[in-house]
């Protein structure tokens, strides 16, 4: 598992009445996927049953907003009933908050069609940076230890 931090993701996914709605979320990424943790009570949870495209927001930029980017990405979102992907998830997320999310682990993998676990992938993107064209942007990915991956 890897964990992006950056400044803020938004998931964006659309309710059965055909209007918006969005949350901000924690992901970390996982065999190819974006994942995170989301309600399995919640809106976003209900409207990914009806309809599983998501609209994913990514935004950073430097502290004086000298440099910035924006990403959006779409794709599908699906939940994962797999009980220790539910485990290895709640320890990613915990990895980057840095925070023990073990016993909502255990809790979750105990009730898997209940899943919170959104694992998404994406079929476009689009966006935008203050960067120069050619010079890199400086987004750094995290593994569950805290280590810098890339």
């Amino acid at each position: 598992h890897r964990a992006c931090q950056v400044g803020c993701y938004v998931i964006g996914t659309v309710c059965p009445d055909s209007s918006p709605y969005a949350i901000e979320a924690t992901p970390y990424l996982d065999s190819g996927s974006m994942c995170c943790m989301i309600n399995p009570r919640g809106t976003t949870w209900r409207n990914l049953q009806e309809n599983q495209h998501v609209l994913v927001k990514l935004t950073l930029s430097s502290p004086c907003f000298s440099s910035w980017a924006g990403v959006s990405c779409v794709g599908t979102g699906i939940f994962d009933s797999d009980p220790q992907s539910i485990r290895e998830g709640f320890t990613a997320l915990g990895s980057v908050l840095g925070v023990d999310y073990s016993a909502a682990g255990e809790k979750y993998a105990r009730t898997p069609e209940r899943s919170p676990l959104l694992r998404m992938t994406f079929t476009g993107s689009s966006g935008r940076c203050s960067n120069m064209p050619g010079q890199p942007i400086d987004v750094r990915v995290f593994g569950s230890g805290g280590e810098v991956i890339q």
